[in-house]
């Protein structure tokens, strides 16, 4: 409701009734509101009208007004005479309703007389905004939806049983929304509850209101319906064509706008827009659309909106149109139309097999019409001006191959649509693929035909094109709105994409209509406010469009008239900032959790309190329930939590205890009070207990709330019962483990003095029995920790039975769920049987018939598990499965058989299939897992045995063998076989050497070998695998650490994932997995992101007890699960720049590393620069840049300088090259070498160093800085000695040189000229070699190339290892002058430390090979199932 036109005229109207107070008539009325049921309270008191003073003035005085003036529920009580001033008396001090009288005259109330002679003024008059007695609800806005009436308690659908046109009439003349142009019925917006109306309205379509138009009951007192009525107003409800003054099927077209008839302008007027008319009509189809004065008839009323319509709409206001910012029309400049209905030919058909004479500048004016059932339009470009081109033949949307495809291409289409110039031809299925047919291919228009069907082109539905070429464009009239901000989401500058650039918008004249459009439109709720408060923003930009005046009718910004577009159209100070009801948010500070504490509401970017003045417990009923805290327990004040700062942005607050949010109840207003941040309210809510410590919110040390702080429970008679209670309460559950003794941080001796006695099922601990602790201190070891799981209890179902053979079942959430045979192994299997007692698993038969809820999520059992719920599991993409594919186990425990041992010296027969399901299990307890791989299926492959776990030498390690590793885990298919200890050297025995698999063993041991335990390798041969099961998260961005787009590594490929419909709880999961922070927000409100790449998952749902993405519910993974518009971009709370690898402000030695060696001391050198790690070039490199790297690590001199990638080949950028130091500097950073990022080199010749010692902690000093007071390391290390040698050498022969120039100062003199030029020259020279290299440019102008799918990958490394191809064939490097060298022109590492970030690229060299570029964000965390960040470099 608009509670901001304080003075509107239209408020005029009001409604009086009649009623007696102490003999008298007491008339009451609302005054200067936007409708006669909102406005400033005013009685008639012996013919004269006075107001109500504000004082105690309650929700409940307020709805008696409403009640007695027809008006609905009472939905807001603003005082202070929000509404204006009165002019009159002041007849009522106060009122004290009980809010069920039917009249105010019925309320206590002060005596009735004028109390400006006491000293009160109209600065408090009362007022009054009540619902209104209709409205539609569900619908777009206000004008459209569900018709709803209010019968005095709640609100009510009305029957769509006998509703008419004229009924719906007078509902949109009520609510100011034009006219009806749909009544709609049998499918409501919402399932109806069968709970309707108990009368039909009979309105005759004059009636100024609907509670004014006759009724009927319905019989018996139930209306027969089949749904509720549905209405869509509109003010573009009426159309004309006229000539000679009269409406015709030819002439000008006007439109009925709010009773006043308007020509729309000819600028944007299409033969599709005509051709809605001429069929609105009933005049055939359009003909023509002349333009000129010689139709004009009308008025100085000259329509600037501009409609989009495609052509097949049967009705003008069916079409998407525009308003905002429309220009000017000249008086002659209208539209008309010419329909088919007003003559006797038949339109020919058109010739859909030729094209438009070459030149040809044929136009829908110029020539007649042909009879064309063809229709064009732009999807998934977020309007109609922009998105992907899609044609309308035979009943199909098919669409445009990009080949050939350019502006003149697209002008052609824009043109036809009414949407202006074209800006961009896009190709590459660039607004995502279609479906359907390809119509057009090889298109070649002139830019000048009517129809883009008209160019030349291959041939009508010949092509040669998949949808991934799918052409599409962006016209100069295509708009986008946003909001800026950098840390709210639906609170900021607004600006608008217009002509290709985003601009601001001017917020004169803005009204709350406008404001509520602009944040319904951004999805930020219904209401907002402009802040005019703000200081000047920084920077230049368009101020595109001023003078905005939405309407109730309009869904969108775009349909609102305004001031035509002007690059100034105002000044900067008036530029809008809006913060819409989306924004604000609110928590509880200082309780100790999240469930109690003081109340604080953020915004316009500060957080503020709420006054404790009439506080109570209704009141934080709607705060607890908004924190999602259960029950409100107390409603502390007096600041209880301690005193807030700020803002105070409520007062008087008074719920009814049922709102949504704490700033929809009734209060003082907005940022009015009489409080200081004393008085500040709190509450305590029923989220009593916690678990602290844990890997997330389901696992951890148990701790409940004193009212002040968080305290631990002893684990002294904790119970499981309690745990289950605690489980049950958080949402986390069942409770799968109770521990004690060794507490998750050392306990500090302060421990709850309570032990609860909890039987299992309480809703809540709060209400489970409590024993004091005998002298009020707990006997405890430690403090209770419990751990809870949704998958805590498993079953095998055969014939309606539990056995130890069957299908597979597990509890999710006390439902049954049979789990997919997909993914399940034997090793699975193993924890089942012994989770029962059933032994150990024989086989595993697939084919089971299941249940319909088969449960997708697949576990990762290494076999040792005593339970389910202890291997690591993965649910993200689990695909769907069939039916009959439900995992089955045979387990020993039913069998009377002794299992045999397997036989360990025999490998299975070369060529054999041998698998899981069709031999007998035999006894064996070796298991296999994947470690140091960041997840359960990447890593260096390791068996137990005999107690030990051991490795595999990579002697004949292939993609064979690596193939039988996967599918034993369950992780799929193998992508890369790696060797030489690429997850880093195991220990303990190297069980198998030189295997020799076929790929099709059912366990890698069974592989023909040399012999178990034989081998003649060492740990620095230890081998490894990557699965296409692996999975890796990251965030990418060019400078923000926890911020970014968000992307998975699946089947060998990065990609996006999808955001909806992505919660708090997911969005928190995934930070807390990045090492992010435990919360974070997702940003919608960002453009759409460049390049392609596949959108591998989307409809993630996360629950509480996922401890990781990978365990989160999702749809299946796909190649494009969602658009390039529905990306997911978080910003997580530990968002920091990427100034430094760690928190700013770091040192240059932080900036340093060494990768890929045995030691901390040895390794490939790795540099920080522009938010991410590099690699320095072997170009120059000597034992003199290894010391001055090995000092500045504190790993003592240097050893060796290693060149040629012989610690591994890094990924990335490659930042230095030509590295030239003396060995004596304190940095690396002192050095002289070629600019930032310009190398002519590859991976292959990455540098690296051996130093001598093992890493020292050196006092740190700020980056930027250098200390050389301490002695020089390394002095009299070898290479000390040297340098002392050739110092002393070069002393002798600079005595000589000094002799031989005094001889020849003579011989100079007589060259003063030659000297001249000589000099000349040499400065030449030296500004040649201080200036950066040609034909390199800067960092910023690189273009990474990311490949566009996933099907061109040959092959996976990972990091570390060399890959086959690194680096761009196509980079062009610099050009060497001979005996130039960088160290030359004195410029230093220093010279170029600003230089710009590198631009982002689309792939990671490790994981992926055949792509080229730089990424520019390869230092990234990876985070796989359940383990911490790791980082692959």
């Amino acid at each position: 409701m608009a509670l901001g036109r304080h003075l509107a005229l239209q408020g005029l109207c009001v409604l009086l009734l009649g009623t007696m107070v102490g003999g008298q008539d007491l008339e009451v009325r609302l005054k200067d509101g936007a409708h006669r049921c909102e406005g400033r309270v005013e009685v008639k008191h012996q013919g004269e009208w006075g107001t109500v003073v504000d004082f105690n003035w309650s929700l409940k005085d307020a709805s008696v007004v409403c009640r007695q003036l027809g008006c609905g529920t009472a939905v807001g009580i603003p005082n202070e005479a929000y509404f204006g001033p009165g002019l009159g008396p002041i007849w009522l001090l106060y009122t004290s309703c009980k809010g069920v009288e039917s009249a105010v005259s019925d309320c206590k109330h002060s005596n009735i007389k004028d109390y400006r002679n006491d000293s009160y003024t109209h600065k408090w008059d009362a007022g009054v905004v009540c619902s209104g007695f209709v409205r539609l609800a569900g619908g777009d806005g206000p004008c459209s939806g569900r018709v709803e009436v209010h019968s005095g308690e709640a609100w009510t659908p009305v029957s769509d049983g006998n509703f008419t046109l004229p009924t719906a009439q007078v509902i949109c003349a009520e609510l100011g929304c034009g006219k009806a142009v749909s009544v709609l019925g049998h499918v409501s917006f919402r399932e109806s509850d069968g709970w309707v109306w108990a009368e039909e309205f009979r309105c005759e379509g004059q009636e100024p209101e609907l509670r004014v138009c006759p009724r009927v009951p319905c019989p018996g007192g139930t209306c027969h319906h089949r749904g509720a009525a549905q209405v869509v107003c509109s003010a573009y409800s009426e159309v004309r064509l006229m000539t000679n003054g009269s409406s015709q099927c030819e002439g000008q077209v006007e439109i009925n706008i709010s009773g006043r008839w308007r020509a729309p302008c000819a600028s944007h007027w299409s033969l599709a827009n005509a051709n809605v008319v001429c069929r609105q009509l009933g005049c055939g189809v359009a003909i023509s659309t002349p333009r000129g004065p010689h139709l004009v008839e009308g008025g100085d009323q000259i329509l600037t909106s501009v409609f989009h319509c495609s052509g097949a709409e049967f009705f003008l206001w069916s079409c998407p149109v525009t308003a905002l910012g429309g220009p000017d029309c000249s008086h002659g400049n209208t539209a008309s139309v010419i329909c088919s209905g007003n003559q006797t030919q038949v339109l020919p058909q058109c010739n859909h097999s030729m094209s438009e004479p070459a030149g040809s500048a044929a136009s829908v004016e110029s020539a007649p019409y042909c009879s064309d059932s063809r229709q064009l339009r732009l999807v998934d470009g977020g309007g109609p001006c922009a998105g992907r081109v899609e044609i309308l033949e035979q009943g199909s949307w098919g669409t445009i191959c990009d080949d050939g495809w350019d502006l003149d291409d697209a002008r052609v289409v824009c043109r036809q649509l009414g949407c202006g110039e074209a800006f961009n031809a896009t190709g590459s299925a660039h607004f995502g693929a279609g479906s359907g047919p390809i119509w057009l291919d090889d298109l070649n228009c002139t830019g000048k035909e009517s129809h883009v069907w008209r160019c030349p082109s291959r041939g009508w539905g010949r092509h040669d094109c998949r949808h991934k070429q799918d052409a599409g464009v962006i016209c100069s009239e295509f708009l986008a709105l946003r909001m800026v901000s950098e840390d709210q989401q639906c609170a900021g500058w607004l600006e608008v994409f217009y002509n290709g650039t985003w601009g601001s918008v001017c917020r004169n004249p803005m009204e709350d209509i406008t404001v509520s459009v602009i944040c319904r439109q951004l999805g930020c709720g219904d209401s907002g406010t402009l802040n005019s408060s703000l200081a000047l923003r920084e920077g230049s930009r368009p101020q595109w469009v001023d003078g905005i005046h939405c309407q109730k009718t309009d869904t969108s910004l775009w349909q609102c008239p305004s001031d035509p577009w002007n690059y100034t159209s105002c000044s900067p100070e008036e530029e809008a900032y809006i913060s819409c009801e989306g924004s604000r948010q609110l928590r509880l500070v200082d309780g100790g959790g999240p469930c109690a504490g003081r109340v604080e509401i953020l915004d316009q970017g500060s957080w503020g309190t709420i006054c404790g003045y009439s506080w109570d417990l209704d009141d934080a009923r709607v705060v607890c329930r908004q924190q999602g805290c259960g029950e409100a327990l107390d409603a502390p004040v007096s600041s209880s939590f301690g005193a807030g700062s700020g803002p105070i942005w409520l007062d008087n607050v008074k719920c009814t205890g049922k709102e949504s949010h704490v700033w929809r109840c009734p209060s003082q207003g907005w940022g009015k009070h009489y409080c200081d941040h004393s008085e500040d309210a709190g509450v305590i809510c029923s989220g009593f207990v916690r678990l602290a410590g844990g890997d997330g919110p389901c696992s951890g040390r148990v701790e409940v709330h004193s009212g002040e702080a968080w305290t631990p429970v002893s684990d002294g008679n904790f119970t499981l019962p309690t745990a289950q209670v605690i489980c049950a309460e958080l949402g986390c559950g069942k409770a799968v483990s109770v521990l004690g003794h060794v507490p998750f941080r050392e306990s500090d001796g302060r421990v709850w003095a309570e032990e609860f006695r909890c039987e299992g099922e309480e809703p809540k601990l709060w209400f489970c029995p409590r024993v004091p602790c005998p002298g009020g201190t707990c006997h405890h070891s430690g403090a209770a920790q419990v751990v809870c799981s949704v998958y805590t209890e498993v079953r095998l179902m055969k014939n309606g039975t539990s056995q130890c053979e069957g299908r597979v079942e597990m509890n999710i959430s006390g439902q049954w769920r049979a789990l997919c045979a997909s993914h399940w192994s034997l090793a699975n299997a193993n924890v089942v049987c012994r989770h029962l007692g059933c032994g150990v698993a024989i086989s595993t038969p697939n084919g089971a018939k299941g249940s319909d809820q088969l449960w997708k999520a697949r576990f990762h059992c290494s076999g040792a598990e005593s339970f389910l719920w202890q291997c690591p599991v993965t649910a993200l993409g689990g695909p769907d499965c069939s039916h009959g594919n439900t995992a089955s186990v045979i387990c020993s425990g039913n069998q009377t058989q002794v299992l045999p041992r397997c036989n360990r010296f025999v490998s299975e027969p070369t060529g054999s299939a041998s698998s899981e399901e069709s031999a007998p299990y035999c006894s064996d307890s070796r298991q296999l897992r994947l470690v140091d791989g960041g997840g359960p299926c990447a890593g260096r492959v390791e068996i137990l045995d005999q107690g030990s776990w051991g490795t595999i030498c990579d002697d004949g390690w292939d993609l064979d063998d690596a193939r039988v590793v996967c599918r034993q885990l369950g992780c799929g298919d193998a992508l890369n076989a790696t060797g030489s200890a690429h997850f880093g050297a195991g220990s303990g025995p190297i069980w198998l050497d030189d295997l020799n698999c076929t790929g099709k063993e059912s366990h890698v041991w069974r592989c023909p070998s040399r012999g178990w335990g034989r081998h003649d390798c060492r740990h620095k041969e230890d081998a490894g695998v990557v699965c296409s099961e692996f999975l890796a998260l990251r965030m990418v961005s060019e400078d923000q650490q926890c911020a970014g787009w968000l992307e998975v590594f699946y089947n060998g490929t990065w990609g996006s994932l999808c955001h909806s419909p992505m919660d708090e709880v997911t969005v928190s999961i995934i930070c807390r997995q990045l090492g992010c922070g435990d919360s974070g927000s997702l940003n919608t409100s960002v453009g759409l992101r460049e390049g392609s790449r596949p959108r591998w998952v989307d409809l993630i749902q996360c629950r509480k007890t996922d401890t990781s993405l990978w365990q989160c519910p999702s749809g299946p993974w796909k190649y494009s699960s969602c658009s390039l518009k529905e990306e997911a971009y978080i910003s997580c709370a530990g968002r920091r720049p990427k100034s430094c690898p760690v928190a700013a402000p770091c040192t240059d030695r932080e900036k340093l590393r060494l990768r890929g060696g045995d030691s901390e001391c040895s390794g490939r050198v790795e540099v920080w620069h522009s938010g991410s790690w590099g690699t320095v070039c072997d170009d120059s490199w000597s034992l003199a840049e290894a010391e001055v790297v090995c000092q500045q690590l504190g790993c003592g001199p240097a050893l060796e300088a290693v060149r040629a990638a012989a610690f591994g080949p890094g990924n990335g950028s490659i930042w230095l090259d030509e590295v030239r130091c003396g060995g004596r500097e304190s940095s690396l950073w002192d050095c002289a070498a070629e600019p930032w990022g310009q190398s002519d080199c590859k991976h292959e010749e990455d540098a690296g160093v051996r130093c001598s010692g093992v890493r020292t902690t050196l006092p740190a000093t700020k980056a930027g800085t250098r200390t050389t007071s301490h002695p020089l390391p390394g002095i009299f290390s070898l290479p000390g000695v040297l340098c002392l040698i050739l110092g002393a050498v070069l002393f002798l022969v600079l005595i000589i040189l000094v002799t031989q120039v005094l001889r020849w100062r003579a011989e100079r003199r007589a060259l003063s000229s030659y000297e001249d030029a000589l000099a000349e020259a040499v400065y030449e020279e030296l500004n040649y070699l201080v200036t950066p290299k040609e034909g390199l440019g800067s960092p910023d102008q690189r273009t990474d190339v990311p490949a566009e799918n996933y099907d061109d990958v040959e092959e996976v490394p990972v990091p570390g290892t060399p890959p086959a191809s690194q680096g761009s064939e196509e980079e062009v490097p610099p050009e060497k002058e001979d005996g130039v060298r960088s160290s030359q022109t004195g410029c230093s590492l220093n010279f170029s430390r600003e230089v710009a970030d590198p631009g982002e690229g689309g792939g990671s060299p490790w994981l992926l090979q055949g792509q080229t570029g730089d990424p520019g964000y390869d230092d990234v965390e990876f985070s796989a199932l359940g383990t911490s960040p790791v980082s692959f470099s």
